[in-house]
């Protein structure tokens, strides 16, 4: 049996990031979603390390490419190239619906339950003056509720990510705003 790939280091992931991420706002996405990854890895026994670096990159390939068919698709081809082992490249992909890759791990369910409800619970802080303390599950359900809000994230896939890892939608927003505590002034929140 052949050994797992070695890992990149979290730096090494930070600035492929960098690289291809320009923007402020979507280095910060994924510094939250690297956040709450690593806290759904240590909630069920898994790896913080691997669950970072794919909340880290999930999104790293989208300033260039945010087209459906290409976002995530090039990432892949780019991931390969810089020696990312298959498993991070396979979450990676996971996490778009329309590439077709089965959730069949905890760690492709995880990136996709992460990826939409942090980037909502983030945008909910932000309007409640940046106070992550502000932020409850009952805030955050009638959030959703409202159309006009936060209209690029996809309510179906919020809603699809709890039910895929199991939990009410409520109890993972309240999972979301823990995890987001320890980054919270990375991303531009208060805690």
């Amino acid at each position: 049996m052949e050994a797992p790939a070695a890992l990149p280091t979290r730096e090494a992931a930070w600035q492929l990031l960098c690289r291809y991420t320009t923007s402020e706002a979507l280095r910060k996405h994924a510094l939250a979603v690297e956040a709450v990854m690593r806290r759904l890895a240590e909630a069920h026994g898994d790896d913080p390390h691997l669950f970072g670096l794919v909340g880290l990159l999930h999104d790293f390939d989208y300033e260039k490419w945010p087209e459906v068919g290409r976002h995530t698709v090039e990432g892949a081809r780019i991931l390969r190239a810089e020696g990312y082992p298959p498993v991070v490249v396979e979450a990676v992909l996971s996490h778009v619906t329309e590439n077709g890759i089965p959730r069949d791990t905890l760690l492709k369910r995880a990136i996709y339950a992460a990826d939409e409800l942090t980037g909502f619970v983030v945008a909910v802080a932000l309007v409640k003056g940046r106070r992550l303390s502000a932020v409850t599950p009952e805030s955050v359900l009638k959030k959703l509720k409202d159309k006009s809000f936060a209209r690029g994230v996809n309510r179906q896939d919020v809603v699809q990510g709890a039910e895929a890892l199991g939990v009410p939608l409520a109890d993972l927003v309240a999972f979301v705003v823990d995890a987001l505590k320890p980054v919270a002034s990375q991303i531009g929140l208060e805690p």
